[in-house]
C-alpha cells in the first residue's frame, strides 16, 4: 500500500463517523481519528483507512503537522475540512465538494494501484533473485547487437560493465559477429538452443536465446549461457570408458567362447573316455569272474583236503603242526581275498551296467517290509560272527507298496547293513521302516559305530571314496568304495533319495526315502522306541 493522502474541502458529509462507515472498503473498516489526540499521542500504527476531521479550522494547521507525523505509513488518510480551509503545499490530493461515494471510488482506485504496485514489486523480486542466483551468463542485446544488460558473471568475463559493448566482444572477445549468432531467428520471434565453444577461452557453453519485449522499446535478445565444459569432458571420458569396456567385454566374450568350445570338446572326450573305461571295466571284470571262481573253489577244496588228509600226520612233530596250521591259514586268506575280489568284480559289473543303462530291472509292486526281511536274512550270518553286535529290526507290519525291483532294494539294504556291521565293533544296528506324512516310505539303518564326519557325508556316495576312520579299521574289513555309489544310483532311479546323518553321541544313520506305488500313502511317523513288536535278532 502506498498510503494516499486526500484533503476533501466543502464536502456534504460533515459527520466523520458516518463518512468513515460509508467509505470503508468491503470486508474492512475505517477509523476516525481526532487530530489533537493524534499529535499528542506520538507515533503509532494506523489502520488501513482513517478519517481525520478538520472542520471549523481555518488551516493550514494542523494539516502539515499531521502529514509529517504519518509520513511513510501505508494507510489511506482522508482529511475532511470546510470549504474555506487554507490548503498547504505538500503531498496531499485536494478534492473539492466530493461526497462519500466519490471518496470511496477514489480509495478503490488507490487500492487497485497498490495491488499493481505489489505485483510489480514481486515480479521484480523474482527476476532479481533469478539473476542473482543464476551462475551462468545473462546477456541482453538490442537488434544492433549492443549489450543492454549483463549480470555479474558476464561483467567479470568482459572485464567490466558490458553495457554498450557488442555482444560478440563482451562474450567471446571477437571483433565481428559470431557465425553462429541466432539474432535473426530470435528477433523474428523464435527461441533457439545450441551448444558453442567460445573462442575467448575455448570453453563450451549451452546457450538458450529468446526474444525479450519491453514496453516502448524494440525487441531485444535474451541469452542464457551455462558453462558445460566439465560436463562435456566427463561425457567424453565416460564414452572412452564405455568403448574400452565394450572392447574388453568383446575380448572376454571371445575368450569365454573359445574356452566354452574347448570345454565342450573336452567334455565330449571325457564322456568318450568314460564310456571306454566303463566298457573296459565291464569286460575285464566279467573275464575275471571265471578264474576267480576257480581260485576260490580250488583254495577251499585244497584247504579242506589238507586239513582232512594231511593235518593228522603233523601230530608227530610240533614243527609240522606249525607249518600245517600256517598253510591252512594261508589257504583261508586266499579264500577271503578271493571273496573280496569277487565282491569288487560284482560291484564293478553292477555299476558299469547301471551307468551304461544295460542293467536288467524287474520292477513290480512289492511290500518294502518283506524286502527288508529278506535283506536281514542275507546278513544274519555276518552279524552272528560278532557276539558283541546285535541287529534290531523295527518294521511295524505291512507298509505301502513301492514299485521297483525287489532284488535291487535287497542289494541296497544288504550293502547298508554290511557296512554297518563292518564299522560297528559293538553295540547294535537297527533297521527300521515307516510311512512319512509326504506319502513316501522311509527305510533307516542306524548304527552305534564311530560315525562319519559331517564334511564326508556327501562324498561317501562318490565312487571309490571311503571315509577316514583312523587306524581302527582292519585292512581286511575295508570295502571297495563302490557299494554306496551303487545304492545311490539304484535309489535315485526310482525317484528316491539316500543320505547319511550323524547320531548323538556317536554313530551314523543311513536314510532311504522312496515314493509309494500309488503316491497317495498317508500316515505319520511313529518313533521306533514306541513301536510294538520290535525284534532283536540274536548274534
Amino acid at each position: 500500500m502506498t498510503g494516499g493522502r486526500l484533503l476533501v474541502v466543502g464536502g456534504p458529509d460533515r459527520d466523520p463517523v458516518q463518512l468513515a462507515a460509508r467509505i470503508a472498503p468491503p470486508g474492512s473498516s475505517c477509523a476516525v481519528l481526532d487530530p489533537r489526540r493524534a499529535l499528542e499521542a506520538g507515533p503509532f500504527v494506523l489502520p488501513e483507512s482513517v478519517v481525520i476531521p478538520l472542520f471549523d479550522l481555518p488551516g493550514p494547521e494542523p494539516l502539515p503537522s499531521l502529514l509529517a507525523a504519518f509520513d511513510g505509513q501505508p494507510a489511506h488518510i482522508v482529511f475532511a475540512a470546510d470549504a474555506g480551509f487554507a490548503v498547504p503545499d505538500g503531498n496531499v490530493r485536494l478534492l473539492r465538494g466530493l461526497d462519500a461515494a466519490g471518496i470511496a471510488a477514489v480509495l478503490d482506485i488507490l487500492a487497485e494501484r497498490d495491488a499493481e504496485t505489489r505485483r510489480a514489486e514481486a515480479n521484480m523480486a523474482w527476476k532479481q533473485a533469478l539473476l542473482t542466483g543464476f551462475s551462468g551468463l545473462v546477456a541482453v542485446c538490442d537488434p544492433k547487437r549492443r549489450m543492454v544488460f549483463g549480470n555479474a558473471p558476464l561483467a567479470h568475463r568482459a572485464g567490466g560493465d558490458p553495457a554498450g559493448l557488442s555482444c560478440y566482444a563482451a562474450l567471446h572477445g571477437r571483433g565481428e559477429p559470431c557465425p553462429w549468432c541466432p539474432a535473426d531467428e530470435v528477433l523474428a520471434g523464435r527461441t533457439v538452443s545450441m551448444e558453442i565453444q567460445s573462442p575467448l577461452d575455448g570453453r563450451y557453453f549451452a546457450v538458450a536465446s529468446a526474444p525479450l519485449r519491453l514496453p516502448g522499446q524494440p525487441t531485444c535478445m535474451l541469452s542464457l549461457l551455462i558453462d558445460v565444459t566439465d560436463r562435456n569432458m566427463a561425457l567424453a571420458r565416460l564414452k572412452s570408458l564405455n568403448r574400452d569396456l565394450e572392447r574388453r567385454v568383446a575380448q572376454r566374450t571371445d575368450s569365454l567362447a573359445r574356452q566354452s568350445d574347448a570345454l565342450v570338446e573336452a567334455n565330449a572326450r571325457l564322456r568318450e573316455l568314460d564310456a571306454l573305461k566303463s566298457g573296459f571295466l565291464a569286460t575285464v571284470t566279467h573275464d575275471l569272474r571265471t578264474p576267480l571262481t576257480s581260485v576260490m573253489g580250488f583254495a577251499k577244496l585244497t584247504r579242506r583236503e589238507f586239513v582232512k588228509e594231511f593235518m593228522p600226520f603233523s601230530e608227530v612233530s610240533a614243527a609240522l603242526r606249525r607249518k600245517g596250521a600256517r598253510i591252512a591259514d594261508n589257504l583261508r586268506i586266499i579264500e577271503n581275498e578271493g571273496a573280496r575280489l569277487t565282491r569288487l568284480v560284482n560291484d564293478f559289473l553292477d555299476l558299469s551296467k547301471i551307468e551304461a543303462g544295460r542293467l536288467d530291472w524287474n520292477d513290480r509292486s512289492v511290500d518294502p517290509a518283506e524286502v527288508a526281511r529278506l535283506a536281514v536274512e542275507a546278513v544274519r550270518g555276518e552279524y552272528a560272527l560278532n557276539e558283541r553286535l546285535a541287529l534290531v529290526v523295527d518294521i511295524p507290519g505291512p507298509l505301502p507298496q513301492v514299485h521297483l525291483d525287489p532284488d535291487r532294494l535287497v542289494q541296497v539294504l544288504v550293502n547298508l547293513l554290511t557296512n554297518a556291521a563292518r564299522h560297528t565293533h559293538e553295540g547294535e544296528v537297527t533297521l527300521s521302516a515307516r510311512r512319512l506324512p509326504t506319502g513316501r516310505v522311509e527305510l533307516r539303518v542306524d548304527d552305534t559305530g564311530p560315525g562319519i564326519e559331517a564334511g564326508e557325508r556327501e562324498r561317501i556316495f562318490d565312487k571309490f571314496y571311503q571315509a577316514h576312520q583312523g587306524d581302527t579299521q582292519a585292512i581286511a574289513r575295508r570295502g571297495t568304495g563302490l557299494g554306496l555309489a551303487i545304492c545311490k544310483h539304484i535309489v535315485e532311479r526310482y525317484g528316491g533319495s539316500i543320505r547319511a546323518e550323524g547320531r548323538i553321541p556317536h554313530g551314523t544313520s543311513f536314510v532311504v526315502e522312496l515314493p509309494t506305488a500309488s503316491g497317495r500313502a498317508q500316515g505319520g511317523p511313529t518313533p521306533a522306541a514306541d513301536r510294538p513288536g520290535a525284534e532283536v535278532l540274536p548274534s
